[in-house]
C-alpha cells in the first residue's frame, strides 16, 4: 500500500515550534500538537485542520500519562505526571524534542519519582512520539506502582471505529449508551439497553474485552467517521518495542475502550494482580525509560467505506527499532547495546533419548531472578524473541545491563533458566552454546489432558448466556473473549460437577475451561470438585508416582487434591493463589503456575482410580483456577519414517504422510490425519509436479517437468529425512538443457515438508529461453473449495466444471459463469489473474476443505530467489483447486524477465526451500479464518527461521555463509530542500550488478530487499556471498538509486555503507504535476466495471482494480472524444482514467486515442528548456507520443517508441514494469497563457495495448 500521507507538502515541509501564552505548539505543515506548560499535556492535536482530542474536556483530561501507587498499607492514590519544568531540547528543521521535568521533594504529596516526560517531532511524520524517564533515588520513601499509562481521549463526535488486530474491528458503543445501560457484574462491564446504534441493544460493552498480549500489541486506535465530505482519520498508538513493559510476552492488557479512548500501557497487574506491582522498599534507587510510542495520523477518502485502508497503512508504521532519535542521555541507541544468539534443545528422555530442538521457544532475557520469575518481572527491562524450528535465536537491541536468560516451550511444560546471567556491553554480541532444557519428568506419562501452551484455549469454551451478546467478528477465533462464559458452568452442571474418564472424554468437549465455583443463591457460591478418573493395569505400591499440574491462571483459589477418597485435610493443597482475575477479564490466561505432585503408589490401586479436584474458596462468581494442562502420561512422540513401496518411496511422522514416485520425484499423495489431499482423479504425473516452460531461441515452448532419472536419501534419522531427484543433462536429450537435483525434507513433529530445486547449467551448453518456473499442487476438487490469498482476500472458489460450462470472454484465462454449481457465482468472472500479488505480500496462500476442517498452505518464507524484486507480481493459487510456487515468469512483465541463455555461459540457483504447511480445527467447519490464522503464524515463523539450518545441499548457504549491509539513504533534491532529507521508507536491494533500475529486469541472480525505516535507515540480512550492486527507489520521488560502488558480501560480512544520497531527476522548480510516483496507476480513477461482469465483493478488499474488464469503460465514458485534464481545475483521482487504452469504435476494432493536459503559463522563457517528467508504471505493445500545442504535426517532439509485454492492464495488475522519460522542451515551443501537452497512444490491434501512468510532472529551466 502507498504512503497514505506522504505529499511532497508533508515530505518537505519545515517543522516549527511556537509559543502562545501558557502553551507552546509544535507543527509541521499537516499536524499541530498544542502542549500546556510547564504541565506538559497535550491540549490539542490537530491534523489537517481537525481538531482530534475531546475539546468538551477540560485541558487536564485529553491527554495525560498517569500512574497508580500507594505508600504500603495505605489506599491507592492516581496521579497525573504534570511538570514543573519546560525545557527546548532541540530545535530545529528536522526535530523538535521537548521536556517536562518534575523534581520531587521530601513533604510532596505526589508519587516519589523524578519526572522527565519528553515529546517530538519529526519532519515528514504525520505524528508524534513520547517517553517518560522515571527515577527513583537512594533514600526516598516505600511506595507500590500499580499502574503507568498514556491516555488519549478523542472527539466522541468523529471517533467510532475501533481497531485492534486484523480480526478485531468494529463500531464502538458511545460513552452515553454506558451510562443508560446497566451494570453487570462489574462496574467495567455494562449492558446495553438502550444504545445510540440499535443494531447494539442487548451487547456487553467491557473495556477487557480489548485485551492482548504484549507480543501482539504493536498498533491500536480509531478511525473517524465523519458524516462530512472530509477524509476519515485514523488514530493510532504505535508501540515498536516490549521492553519497557512488565511481565514479558505474553503478560495481557488494555488497548482501546469505548471513550473513545486510547492508551499505551507501561505498567499495571491486569491479568496479573499484585505480583507485576513495583514494590520499592529501604530506599532502593531506580530508572525507567517508558517508551517512545508513536502516535501516528492518516487519512484517505477509500476509508469512508472501507476502514481497514488506514489499519493496514498503520500496520507499515511498526518502525525499526532502537530509535535513533531520542535524545534523553537515559535512551539507548544502538551502539550501546548488544544481542545474544544460541540454540535450545529440550531433552526428555521419555520422549527421545537426544535432545530435541526447541521448536518456536519464548526466549528472552529479563532481570536476575529464579526459573519463570521473567512473568512477576516488572522493574527492569526485558528482551524477548522466538526460536526457530531448529532452536536456534536472537535476540537484537539488548540494552546494557546484567540479565538472566529465560525461557518456556510450547509442548513441555516448566520453565527454563540459562546457568550463568549473561553481562550485556555496548556492541556485545554474544553467542552462547550448550544451552539444555530439561523439562521437570519423573517417569513414563501414563495420560494427560491438554497443551502445555500455557493458557486453556484447547479447552471447552461455552457460547454465552444469550441475554448477554458479544460483538460477533466477523473473523474472531478467541471465542473467550466473551462475557458471562464463566455462568455457564452452573447451566452445564447444574447438580454434579465435571467428570473426566481418560480414554472416553476428549478436553474439547467435555473439559470445562474454568474451574469456578457453583453459583448456589444470591450472591452465593459453592465449591466445585471435578473428578479425574483413570484404569491401572497395575501399580507399583512401593513407588512414587507424579501429577504434574500447570494452570494457566489462578484467582483467589485454592485447588485441592485428593486420591481415590475425599480427605480431610486434602492429599495435596495449593494454598491460596492467584490474584490476575482472568476469568471474569475474558484472558483465558493470567499468571503460570506448575505443581508437582508426589502421589505414593500406596494411593492408587489396580482397576479404576479417581484424582478429585477441588477449588475450595466460594465467596465469588470469579474464584477458580484454568487448567494449562494435566498429566501422568507420556507425550505421544511420532518418529519419523522412510518407508519403500515398489516404485514408491513414502516418507511420514504420523501424522503426515508424503508419497513419491521413484526416480521421477513426482508426489503422488500427500495424506494428513488420514486424509488423503491431492486429486486422486488425476494422473500420477498430474497431482504435483515442477514445471519450467522453456524454448531454444526463435522455436516455441515448450513444459519440462523436471522428472528425476536417479534417486538417492541423502539422510534419514529420527530428526530429518532429506530425498533427492536428480536427472543429468547430456547432449541430444529432449530435456530443458539443466542438470536438476530435486529435493524433499521433512522434519519430526512438522505438519507439512519442505521442497527445493537446485538448477546447473555447465560452460557450453546450448543456447536457450527460460520463461516460465513453479511448483504446482492440484488438490480434491471435492474438499477444497475455499481459497485465501491474504487476510481480505478469502473466498469460497467455483468448480472447475464451472470454467467448462461458462463462456470465455476476452481472453481465455477469464470465463463469465453463466452456469455455475454454486448459483451464488452466476454472473461472477474467474480469471485466474485476479489473484496475483506481488513477491513481497506473497508468503503464505492456499486452500481450505470445511469438511473435514484441513488447511494446505504454501509458505516462502523468503523472496531472494524470485525474479524481479519485491514488487514483481505473480501468480498464487486459483481454480483446480491449484496452488503455485512461482520462481520465475514473464506475468506482468513480458520477455524482459525471461532467462536467456547465450554463448555457453554457465549458471546455477537454488530455489526454495519453501514449505507446504498441513493444518487443521474443528472450528474451522464454521469460520474458515481460524486456519488462516494459523497458517499466518506459522508462515511469520518460517520467515523468522531464515536461511533454514537443515537443509543439506552444498549448494544452499546457511546463516554462516551469508552476511549483511546496513546504512542510511537520504535524498537531495535541491528544489524541495537545501538539505538531504530521510529516504522515508525506501525499498533498498542488493541484485546482481547492473545499471540504476536494472533489478526489475533481473532473473538470473538472486535479490535481496528490505524497507528502510522513517530516517532512511536500512538493514539487508541473510545475504548470499557474491558482488552486488545496491539499488533502491523512494515512495515520493521519481526514478532509480544506484550506490556508486559495488558491494561484494563474504560469509559473515557486516557491511555499514555511509555517503548514500538520492539524486533524483530534476532540472527545474515543478510548474504542475499529476498523480503520485509510487510506481502505481492505483491513485487515478477506477471505474465501476461492467454491471455484466460482476467480479467477487470482498468486504474489506480495498484493490478495486482487481476487476474483469475495466479497460472497456474508457470508451463508455469517453465515446467521441478523448480525456482532457486541466491543471489547477482537474482532480486526478476522478478525471485521470487509470489506463490510457485504445477506444472500441466497434467490430473489435480499436483506434488510438490522444489525452490532452492543459496548462496556463503567465511567462515562457523562450531560449530555456523545459522538462517533462513522464513516469509509467506499465506499457504493454505501446508507443507514448508526446506532441506540444499542434496535434497534427507529423513527428512529434517525443516518442518511447514501442514498448512493453507486461500485460498489467488486462491482468488486472495496476503496475508492470517502471518506465521514466525525461523529455526535454524548448521554450519556444510554449507560449504565455494556454497551453496543451497532446499524448498519443496509437500501436495495436485489441483492447490490452496502452500504458498506465504513474505520474507526470513538468520542469521549468
Amino acid at each position: 500500500m502507498r504512503n497514505i500521507d506522504k505529499t511532497e507538502e508533508l515530505m518537505h515541509s519545515r517543522i516549527h515550534l511556537d509559543a502562545h501564552g501558557n502553551h507552546v505548539v509544535m507543527s509541521n505543515g499537516l499536524l499541530n500538537v498544542t502542549l500546556l506548560t510547564p504541565d506538559g499535556l497535550i491540549t490539542g492535536i490537530s491534523y489537517k485542520g481537525q481538531e482530534l482530542l475531546e475539546i468538551l474536556n477540560l485541558e487536564d483530561d485529553r491527554e495525560y500519562w498517569d500512574v497508580v501507587w500507594n505508600t504500603p498499607g495505605s489506599d491507592i492514590n492516581r496521579d497525573k505526571l504534570t511538570g514543573t519544568s519546560f525545557k527546548v531540547i532541540i530545535q530545529n528543521e528536522n526535530q523538535i524534542e521537548l521536556s517536562f521535568t518534575k523534581t520531587w521533594s521530601e513533604g510532596d504529596s505526589k508519587v516519589p519519582l523524578n519526572i522527565d516526560k519528553r515529546f517530538i517531532m519529526l519532519r515528514g511524520d504525520t505524528g508524534f512520539y513520547a517517553y517518560t524517564i522515571l527515577e527513583r533515588l537512594k533514600g526516598w520513601p516505600d511506595f507500590d506502582l500499580q499502574e503507568g499509562r498514556m491516555v488519549f481521549k478523542l472527539q466522541q463526535n468523529k471517533f467510532h471505529y475501533m481497531a485492534v488486530s486484523d480480526d478485531r474491528q468494529r463500531m464502538m458503543p458511545m460513552p452515553e449508551d454506558r451510562v443508560t445501560g446497566q451494570v453487570l457484574d462489574y462496574p467495567e462491564a455494562v449492558l446495553l439497553t438502550k444504545p445510540t446504534d440499535q443494531m447494539l441493544r442487548g451487547e456487553v460493552d467491557d473495556k477487557y474485552l480489548y485485551s492482548c498480549e504484549n507480543k501482539d500489541n504493536k498498533v491500536h486506535g480509531w478511525i473517524s467517521n465523519d458524516p462530512s465530505n472530509e477524509p476519515p482519520i485514523g488514530f493510532w498508538m504505535i508501540t515498536p518495542s516490549n521492553e519497557f513493559r512488565t511481565g514479558g510476552p505474553i503478560k495481557q492488557d488494555l488497548t482501546s475502550h469505548v471513550g473513545p479512548t486510547t492508551l499505551a500501557m507501561f505498567i499495571s497487574t491486569h491479568y496479573a494482580g499484585k505480583d507485576l506491582a513495583l514494590e520499592f522498599r529501604n530506599g532502593e534507587p531506580w530508572k525507567k525509560v517508558l517508551g517512545p510510542v508513536f502516535v501516528y495520523l492518516n487519512s484517505d477518502m477509500a476509508a469512508k467505506n472501507t476502514p481497514y485502508v488506514l489499519w493496514n497503512d498503520a500496520k507499515t508504521r511498526v518502525a525499526r527499532w532502537p530509535y535513533d532519535f531520542p535524545l534523553s542521555k537515559d535512551f539507548l541507541q544502538s551502539d550501546q547495546r548488544g544481542s545474544v544468539g544460541g540454540q535450545l534443545l529440550v531433552l526428555d528422555r521419555y520422549i527421545n533419548k537426544k535432545a530435541m530442538p526447541a521448536y518456536f521457544a519464548y526466549v528472552g532475557l529479563a532481570s536476575p531472578g529464579e526459573s519463570g520469575s521473567w512473568q512477576r518481572e516488572s522493574k527492569g527491562y526485558q528482551f524477548w524473541s522466538q526460536t526457530d524450528s531448529r532452536g536456534d535465536f536472537l535476540i537484537n537491541a539488548v540494552r546494557a545491563g546484567t540479565y538472566n536468560l529465560f525461557a518456556w516451550v510450547p509442548g513441555f511444560i516448566g520453565d527454563y533458566k540459562y546457568r550463568s546471567t549473561i553481562t550485556i556491553k555496548p556492541g556485545s554480541n554474544i553467542k552462547l552454546s550448550g544451552l539444555v532444557y530439561e523439562p521437570p519428568r519423573t517417569g513414563a506419562t501414563l495420560w494427560e489432558i491438554g497443551v502445555p501452551d500455557r493458557s486453556a484455549n484447547e479447552f471447552y469454551i461455552p457460547d454465552p448466556p444469550p441475554t448477554l451478546k458479544s460483538y460477533s467478528y466477523e473473523n474472531h477465533v478467541d471465542k473467550f473473549r466473551q462475557y458471562g462464559l464463566w455462568a455457564r458452568y452452573a447451566d452445564l452442571y447444574p447438580d454434579n460437577d465435571l467428570v473426566y474418564t481418560i480414554g472416553v472424554s476428549n478436553y474439547e468437549t467435555d473439559w470445562f475451561y474454568a474451574h469456578v465455583t457453583r453459583k448456589a443463591g444470591e450472591n452465593t457460591f459453592k465449591a466445585t470438585t471435578w473428578q479425574i478418573i483413570f484404569q491401572m493395569k497395575s501399580v507399583n505400591t512401593n513407588g512414587i508416582y507424579t501429577l504434574r499440574l500447570a494452570l494457566a491462571s489462578a484467582n483467589d483459589a485454592e485447588l485441592q487434591v485428593e486420591i481415590n477418597e475425599p480427605s480431610v485435610p486434602p492429599f495435596f493443597t495449593t494454598g491460596l493463589i492467584g490474584k490476575d482475575n482472568a476469568i471474569a477479564r475474558h484472558g483465558i490466561h493470567g499468571l503460570y503456575w506448575l505443581f508437582n505432585v508426589s502421589i505414593p503408589g500406596c494411593k492408587l490401586i489396580t482397576g479404576k482410580n479417581t484424582i478429585f479436584l477441588t477449588q475450595s474458596r466460594d465467596v465469588g462468581e470469579f474464584r477458580g483456577i484454568i487448567l494449562d494442562k494435566d498429566t501422568t502420561e507420556e507425550l505421544k512422540h511420532h518418529h519419523l519414517r522412510l518407508d519403500t513401496h515398489g516404485k514408491y518411496v513414502v516418507m511420514s511422522n504420523g501424522l503426515v504422510k508424503v508419497t513419491l514416485l521413484t526416480p521421477a520425484g513426482l508426489i503422488t499423495g500427500i495424506s494428513y490425519k488420514g486424509l488423503e489431499l491431492l486429486d486422486t482423479h488425476n494422473h500420477e504425473d498430474n497431482r504435483v509436479y515442477w514445471d519450467f516452460v522453456w524454448n531454444i531461441p526463435n522455436s516455441p515452448t515448450i513444459s519440462d517437468k523436471l522428472e528425476g532419472t536417479s534417486f538417492k536419501v541423502i539422510m534419514q534419522d529420527e530428526n530429518q529425512i532429506e530425498l533427492s531427484f536428480t536427472r543429468t543433462w547430456t547432449q541430444g536429450d529432449p530435456y530443458v538443457p539443466l542438470n536438476i537435483d530435486k529435493r524433499y525434507v521433512m522434519l519430526r513433529e512438522d505438519t507439512g515438508f519442505y521442497a527445493y530445486t537446485v538448477l546447473e547449467r555447465l560452460k557450453g551448453w546450448p543456447d536457450f529461453d527460460l520463461q516460465v518456473g513453479r511448483a504446482v499442487f492440484k488438490l480434491q476438487r471435492d474438499k477444497f473449495h475455499h481459497m485465501a490469498i491474504s487476510d481480505d482476500r478469502q473466498r469460497v472458489m467455483p468448480m472447475p466444471v464451472d470454467r467448462k460450462t461458462g463462456q470465455v470472454l476476452d481472453y481465455k484465462e477469464a470465463v463469465l459463469l453463466t452456469h455455475p454449481t454454486n448459483q451464488m457465482l452466476k454472473g461472477e468472472v474467474d480469471d485466474k489473474y485476479l489473484y496475483s500479488c506481488d513477491n513481497k505480500d506473497n508468503k503464505v496462500h492456499g486452500w481450505i476443505s470445511t469438511d473435514p476442517p484441513v488447511g494446505f498452505w504454501m509458505i516462502t518464507p523468503t523472496d531472494e530467489f524470485r525474479t524481479g524484486g519485491p514488487t514483481k507480481q505473480s501468480l498464487t493459487s486459483h481454480v483446480g483447486p491449484t496452488t503455485l510456487a512461482i520462481f520465475i515468469s514473464t506475468h506482468y512483465a513480458g520477455e524482459d524477465l525471461a532467462l536467456k541463455f547465450i554463448n555457453g555461459e554457465p549458471w546455477k540457483k537454488v530455489f526454495g526451500p519453501f514449505f507446504i504447511y498441513l493444518n487443521s480445527d474443528i472450528a474451522a467447519k464454521n469460520n474458515t479464518f481460524v486456519l488462516w490464522k494459523d497458517a499466518k503464524a506459522r508462515m511469520l515463523k518460517e520467515t523468522a527461521s531464515w536461511p533454514y539450518s537443515f537443509p543439506l545441499s552444498k549448494d544452499f548457504s546457511h546463516s554462516d555463509q551469508r552476511g549483511s549491509v546496513e546504512g542510511q539513504l537520504v535524498v537531495h533534491d535541491r528544489y524541495m530542500n537545501k538539505n538531504a532529507m530521510p529516504a522515508s521508507f525506501a525499498y533498498v536491494g542488493l541484485a546482481p550488478p547492473g545499471t540504476a533500475g536494472s533489478w526489475q529486469r533481473e532473473s538470473k541472480g538472486y535479490q535481496f530487499w528490505t524497507r528502510a525505516d522513517s530516517k532512511g535507515n536500512f538493514l539487508i540480512k541473510g545475504v548470499i556471498a557474491g558482488n552486488y550492486n545496491l539499488y533502491a527507489w523512494v515512495p515520493g520521488f521519481i526514478g532509480d538509486y544506484m550506490y556508486s560502488s559495488s558491494v561484494t558480501i563474504k560469509p559473515g560480512s557486516q557491511i555499514k555503507l555511509s555517503g548514500l544520497v538520492y539524486d533524483p531527476p530534476r532540472t527545474g522548480a515543478t510548474l504542475w504535476e499529476i498523480g503520485v510516483p509510487d510506481r502505481t496507476a492505483e491513485e487515478f480513477y477506477i471505474p465501476n466495471p461492467n454491471p455484466t461482469f460482476r467480479t467477487y465483493s470482498y468486504k474489506k478488499h480495498v484493490d478495486k482494480y482487481r476487476q474483469y474488464g475495466l479497460w472497456l469503460r474508457y470508451t463508455d465514458l469517453y465515446p467521441q472524444n478523448d480525456l482532457v485534464f486541466t491543471i489547477g481545475f482537474s482532480n486526478y483521482k476522478r478525471d485521470w482514467f487509470f489506463a490510457h487504452v485504445k477506444r472500441n469504435i466497434g467490430n473489435n476494432t480499436y483506434r488510438g486515442t490522444t489525452w490532452r493536459i492543459l496548462f496556463d503559463l503567465k511567462s515562457v522563457n523562450t531560449n530555456g528548456s523545459y522538462t517533462l517528467q513522464l513516469a509509467l508504471a506499465s506499457a504493454n505493445g505501446a508507443e507514448l507520443q508526446v506532441r506540444i500545442n499542434n496535434p497534427s504535426i507529423r513527428l512529434p517532439l517525443f516518442t518511447t517508441k514501442l514498448i512493453g509485454r507486461d500485460n498489467a492492464i488486462a491482468r488486472h495488475g495496476i503496475h508492470g514494469l517502471y518506465w521514466l522519460f525525461s523529455i526535454s522542451i524548448p521554450g519556444n515551443q510554449l507560449i504565455k497563457g494556454r497551453n496543451t501537452i497532446f499524448l498519443t497512444q496509437p500501436r495495436g490491434q485489441g483492447p490490452f495495448e496502452g500504458v498506465m501512468y504513474d505520474y507526470i510532472r513538468l520542469e521549468e529551466p
